[in-house]
């Protein structure tokens, strides 16, 4: 019975914190006193002052077991200016094991009712590197967040801010004796939307204050890339080295290949196909992988471990290439300084012929030779014998990533109807959303999901004879379409409407879109549309609309190609990845400008 009110009160705290349901914890100040040890070891004295509360609260101390130690929790209550010690009771100590996390516990402390109530505890850590951040945000409503570092003379404390720009109050100071620097660091922390996964330390599609933190021996002072590269380098030579079995089979699927690029080929798609990927672990198993010929045998594993057994199944073929620690678009920060904090994801990075060719064997459908989707224009680490490097990984040109509609169209006037073909083309990864689905997918359900897609893109009309490609062929659709109540007559005209368009940016439904919406990738729209008419009209002077921004532009043209044929073209370029304060204006206008163009009809004179 114990057992199970431990489970419960694990997934109440993940159903709240993900419903937002959480309970309402109000605190004057949160304050942790960090003291970095000569042994490389670091502690961290947590005091939370709580404000009063009409009911009791539970308060979760989320901890990891491989590498924390939590003691010495104790409860105060203000009496004018002193503190009494409360008797602390019932704590609940939970195992978080989710199928992704494996080392986190839950102790879970109850907080008295109708009195403020100092919370001050002590979490030990044995692995320096994990002091990777400090968060300058909170899930509960706090007044102050405070922070103090104590650094001995041996060690060196680098640092950096993203998005500080979001706090009301932020100030640092430092001071130094002859064995200690101490920094001081006081906010006013950002309220966020609590989440649960946050509680884990998986912060996915965050912008918040967050300080990226680095301490490291004084022999590397100013030179954090260097020891954040050999502590790693270090750390990860255990889990290298292939035995007989793996040399075996990867010379079975390269029997007389012996072009680099082939080989790089045959060798990573192999991982990717037959490797199953299962996600992170917390405490270093989110960082240091297994060793290569566990993950072998046991056919799975996650980023890191998928991208050890590539590295080292390539570098047994002679083939140069390194790990790289990396952050994906979803990240909570780029990962462009040294800390464990920056990164959420590993690859390898295969050098051919002086390129750096980003491999992703996590990634089922990312093909050698082009970037990664979720890492385009992302910093990443480079692991090497040269003490690492940053390095920016390129992203698609718009013209890659190219979709081509076409629409033969013939009209029947007296129905109001449109009868014709459509025909879909997706180059580069402009439509890997629908390879993803395609690839988890039966051929059935992907046909019922694909028609269905497309009808929604093309006004919500009625599709008929759909064709989808085979699995790792181009996706080139086509099929029958009727489009009905967009062509009627009165004496002397026609009108024309032309709403059934496909939208501009077909992974979004809204017609306007958010700061932060993620696009997946750069891309280049040419929608062609002939109308066959049932009847002649006058010919019409070419109506022409253009649009002009910063990495975006639309052009469209409806013209009367004879007396019996229109024609609608449009060319739509996106050069970006994110809707940020530098874009969302204009592609908003572009956007209710194009909506506006296709809910307007056209006129047509009668001959």
């Amino acid at each position: 019975m114990k057992s199970f009110k431990k489970v419960m009160i694990l997934w109440v705290f993940i159903f709240c914190y993900s419903t937002g349901f959480t309970q309402n914890i109000q605190l004057k100040s949160k304050f942790e006193k960090i003291e970095i040890k000569e042994d490389s070891t670091f502690i961290n004295e947590i005091s939370i002052l709580f404000k009063k509360s009409d009911a009791h609260r539970l308060y979760p101390i989320f901890y990891d077991t491989e590498l924390e130690k939590v003691s010495n929790i104790r409860l105060y209550t203000k009496k004018g200016r002193r503190l009494k010690k409360l008797p602390v009771k019932d704590i609940i100590e939970t195992d978080a094991k989710l199928d992704y996390i494996t080392s986190k516990k839950i102790k879970s402390i109850i907080i008295p009712p109708n009195k403020e109530v100092k919370l001050i505890y002590t979490v030990t850590c044995k692995e320096l590197m994990y002091f990777s951040s400090l968060h300058f945000f909170s899930y509960n409503e706090i007044d102050t967040l405070a922070y103090q570092i104590k650094v001995p003379k041996k060690f060196e404390f680098a640092h950096h801010t993203i998005h500080k720009d979001a706090l009301p109050f932020y100030s640092i100071d430092s001071t130094k004796t002859n064995t200690t620097a101490i920094w001081t660091i006081k906010v006013a922390p950002l309220k966020v939307k609590p989440d649960p996964m946050q509680l884990f330390g998986i912060y996915k599609n965050m912008k918040v204050p967050l300080m990226r933190t680095l301490v490291m021996p004084s022999s590397y002072k100013s030179h954090p890339i260097k020891y954040m590269n050999d502590w790693y380098y270090k750390n990860t030579a255990s889990s290298k080295g292939l035995n007989a079995l793996a040399k075996r089979k990867i010379d079975e699927l390269t029997a007389d290949v012996t072009d680099t690029m082939a080989l790089v080929h045959i060798i990573y798609k192999y991982i990717k196909n037959n490797f199953k990927y299962v996600a992170i672990e917390i405490g270093m198993g989110a960082f240091i992988p297994s060793h290569v010929n566990d993950v072998f045998i046991n056919k799975q594993g996650d980023c890191k471990d998928l991208s050890n057994l590539l590295s080292e199944a390539l570098l047994y073929k002679g083939i140069k290439n390194d790990i790289a620690l990396a952050a994906t678009f979803d990240h909570i920060t780029d990962c462009d300084f040294p800390s464990l904090s920056s990164a959420n994801h590993v690859i390898c990075v295969a050098y051919v012929k002086g390129k750096k060719i980003l491999l992703d064997p996590t990634d089922p459908i990312h093909r050698e030779g082009t970037p990664v989707q979720s890492l385009q224009k992302r910093t990443i680490f480079i692991i090497n014998d040269n003490g690492g490097s940053f390095y920016k990984a390129i992203n698609f040109s718009p013209k890659q990533n190219e979709i081509s509609y076409q629409l033969n169209l013939k009209a029947d006037s007296n129905n109001m109807s449109l009868e014709g073909t459509f025909d879909v083309t997706y180059n580069g990864i402009s439509g890997n959303y629908l390879k993803r689905y395609q690839a988890n997918e039966s051929k059935p359900e992907f046909e019922n999901y694909g028609k269905l897609h497309f009808e929604k893109i093309l006004g919500n009309q009625s599709i008929t004879n759909f064709i989808v490609p085979n699995k790792n062929e181009q996706l080139h659709f086509k099929g029958n379409i009727s489009i009905n109540g967009k062509i009627f007559n009165d004496g002397k005209h026609k009108y024309v409407l032309l709403d059934y368009l496909p939208s501009l940016v077909e992974t979004e439904s809204r017609e306007t879109l958010l700061e932060g919406t993620y696009l997946k990738n750069p891309f280049r729209k040419k929608v062609n549309v002939k109308l066959n008419l049932d009847e002649p009209i006058e010919l019409f002077k070419a109506i022409k609309h253009n649009y002009k921004g910063n990495g975006i532009s639309l052009e469209v043209k409806i013209s009367a190609i004879s007396n019996t044929e229109i024609q609608c073209n449009y060319d739509f370029i996106f050069n970006h990845i994110f809707i940020n304060k530098e874009n969302i204006n204009k592609t908003n206008e572009v956007l209710k400008s194009f909506n506006k163009i296709i809910n307007e009809p056209i006129i047509l004179k009668k001959q």
